[in-house]
């Protein structure tokens, strides 16, 4: 990318500073804009960073104002950009609110167009194949088709998070959204309609371009490939909610191959078959291949430790899938080549399924090929890692999970830092990662080390709130340290919080490490009479948007979740007091690729605790202890229910890497301060 003189860089750091000044043209425009030092620090970091084509890893705290710190220099620099989130919140924030403000206010509005991944986009031919077969659809599912068929008429994006009368987990969406292997491309009926299509086409055409991670990774990957990737190319790249690119990145690079994959692709064989009068012609082979995804779910029982599987049973049921698809490919190739001037467009739907199997075929066999099995909720302490020699670092972990439904084979890096610079060298671009975690105790080299910018920029940026004063660190000693199991442990954890929920007048999150302690306590506080109505729970299929709509407009109630609440969720002001944390973060073991990164550590001598395990929890606290300051006016108490926090040589690290907050042990203390937050809220409302 081309790189600036040290006039250009002066003359855009004056204007960067002029633009956030106090009585700058930004603060004209954005609502409540305040003026901060650390913000202007970070600006200048970006626009140096943009300038000379190098890489800037940046903290900032809540309320540092990041996203304006890296969107001024980044609109100032006039050079085509890209920014990736990880939540769709605030990626809509970015394309609806953020970027067209201040654009307006620097006099710079550019184009800017939002991306997503496929999924998120209605398929019009998808959408006409479902409709084909309503009685294949429950009554709900009948009533929510109906309801896309409506909305597909009007709409231009295909945007179905704009689809509002469809719940945003129904079943439905999948039967009316394309995947990469069905997706029939320019030889589709629909292509000139296609919003996928369109929203690439779109994205092409901008100066900057919104993404998330997910789709971020598949254009580098497209692009180091050969292919022609989703995005333009692109001078600078911001990554914003960065602490969570690693595992994306990991999740990208993977191979999966799902036996809910191969049932859906013989659907579509069958019912393109049918269509062409040729069902007889591939019957047999289309039920081979069938029977050979049942006899792979058999023999891969939901609980390995009650079942007597091994290794070689299940790799003579692999060799058998693998050959079942390759008879119905070639069963499949012969029909198309015979047929073709009569199957029209069901041509095109068995050459995709041809496409589709030699794909799985080619995953399989290298998931095959490369290493032994182990399931994903179970121990094997002798697994294999193979490497290539020729790619330091190339380790893989191969791994099985199985549902009551599916089962799935996966073959995932151990390390990505290496395949990562791969694909950033591909890019030739200015690189910023920017997210309220990245740092332990101030020390980036976690994160860096992750994806390979052991060199780049670092840059710390506190938050302005005042913690000393608005909250209180709260960790009680009467509940045990905690064990293998939640047993006993969450029934103490409750007793220890619900007196603090009360002072509170409920407006509180309880974040579990687990799911099995998140239904111990929906099972305790649905028998307690003072609770069992003031309560939301994380489950039974419920999305995150519909619980916190719930929980804001209660004011009451407790929020029980996992992980998924720990990250990416902003309740402000009084509607949320207290958060409750059952236990230090740590991964659990059971996990076979976060297993096999603790091989490689060790095989190399290192120590998987000081280099994977405690760094990854220390992030994951901040995250969770970052729910409850959203705002400069926020206030209430962090309660963390785990004695090791402050019994264990390792619990420095995690005080010294959360914000400023007063510690006590006290519970009345605790419910003084509590207490006192949740009346002045009372007094403001009144």
């Amino acid at each position: 990318m081309p790189q600036a003189g040290e006039g250009e860089i002066s003359n855009t750091a004056d204007r960067v500073l002029e633009a956030l000044a106090p009585d700058g043209p930004l603060s004209s425009v954005i609502e409540g804009f305040v003026a901060r030092e650390g913000q202007r620090e970070m600006a200048l970091a970006v626009a140096e960073t943009l300038a000379d084509g190098g890489c800037l890893i940046a903290e900032a705290g809540p309320g540092a104002g990041k996203t304006l710190a890296y969107l001024v220099p980044a609109l100032l620099a006039g050079r085509r950009a890209v920014i990736s989130t990880h939540s769709r919140n605030l990626q809509d924030q970015l394309f609806l609110r953020d970027l067209p403000q201040v654009g307006e206010a620097l006099g710079r509005p550019v184009k800017v167009r939002m991306l997503k991944g496929r999924a998120n986009y209605l398929c019009r031919y998808r959408l006409a194949l479902a409709a084909e077969k309503p009685g294949e659809l429950d009554g709900r599912e009948r009533v929510n088709l109906e309801s896309v068929r409506a909305w597909a008429a009007h709409t231009v994006s295909g945007d179905l998070a704009r689809c509002e009368e469809v719940p945003e987990n129904a079943p439905i969406l999948r039967r009316v959204t394309s995947t990469r292997e069905n997706c029939l491309g320019k030889e589709c009926p629909d292509f000139e309609s296609c919003h996928v299509f369109r929203a690439r086409e779109q994205a092409m055409q901008a100066r900057i371009v919104v993404v998330n991670h997910h789709v971020l990774m598949a254009d580098l990957l497209l692009k180091a490939a050969g292919a022609d990737g989703l995005l333009p190319k692109f001078d600078c790249l911001v990554v914003d909610e960065a602490h969570a690119l690693p595992e994306v990145a990991r999740e990208s690079l993977a191979v999966s191959l799902g036996t809910g994959q191969i049932l859906d692709a013989l659907r579509d064989v069958q019912r393109e078959a049918l269509a062409a009068g040729v069902w007889a012609e591939v019957e047999e082979e289309h039920d081979a291949l069938r029977n050979a995804v049942r006899d792979l779910r058999l023999a891969c029982p939901r609980d390995p430790g009650e079942s007597d599987w091994a290794p070689e049973m299940l790799r003579r049921e692999i060799e058998m899938l693998d050959f079942s698809m390759e008879q119905l490919i070639e069963c499949c190739e012969d029909v198309a080549e015979e047929e073709e001037d009569a199957l029209v467009l069901a041509t095109v739907g068995l050459r995709d399924m041809r496409e589709r199997l030699e794909t799985m075929c080619g995953a399989l066999d290298e998931l095959r090929r490369d290493q032994e099995f182990e399931y994903a909720d179970h121990a094997y302490p002798d697994a294999d890692f193979d490497a290539d020699p020729a790619v330091p670092g190339n380790l893989r972990a191969g791994w099985i999970r199985t549902t009551r439904s599916q089962v799935s084979l996966n073959l995932t890096p151990v390390e990505i830092a290496g395949e990562f610079q791969r694909l950033v060298a591909e890019a030739e671009a200015s690189w910023i990662f920017s997210s309220a975690t990245l740092s332990i105790d101030g020390d980036f080299s976690h994160f860096a080390r992750r994806l390979g910018f052991e060199d780049a920029r670092e840059l710390l940026v506190s938050s302005p709130y005042d913690y000393r004063r608005n909250t209180l660190l709260y960790v009680p000693q009467e509940v045990p340290v905690p064990g293998r199991t939640a047993e006993g442990f969450t029934k103490a954890v409750l007793e220890a919080a619900l007196p603090v929920a009360s002072a509170a007048g409920g407006r509180a999150f309880f974040l579990f490490t687990s799911y099995r302690a998140l239904d111990e306590a929906r099972e305790m506080l649905g028998d307690d009479p003072a609770w069992k109505d003031r309560f939301v729970a994380q489950g039974a299929g419920r999305p995150r948007s519909l619980l916190l709509e719930e929980f804001r407009s209660r004011k009451d109630c407790i929020l029980l979740g996992t992980r998924s609440f720990w990250q990416g969720v902003d309740v402000r002001g009084s509607d949320l007091i207290l958060v409750v944390i059952d236990r230090l973060p740590f991964e659990a073991p059971v996990n076979p690729v976060y297993r096999a990164r603790q091989h490689a550590v060790r095989a190399r001598g290192g120590d998987p605790f000081n280099e994977i395990s405690l760094p990854e929890a220390v992030l994951a606290l901040k995250q969770g202890v970052g729910r409850l300051v959203r705002g400069e006016s926020d206030k209430g108490v962090v309660m963390i229910c785990d004695q090791r926090l402050l019994t264990r040589g390792y619990g420095h690290r995690f005080l010294a890497s959360l914000p400023p907050m007063p510690l006590t042990r006290d519970p009345g203390e605790a419910l003084r301060f509590m207490a006192r937050v949740a009346g002045e809220h009372r007094r403001e409302a009144a």
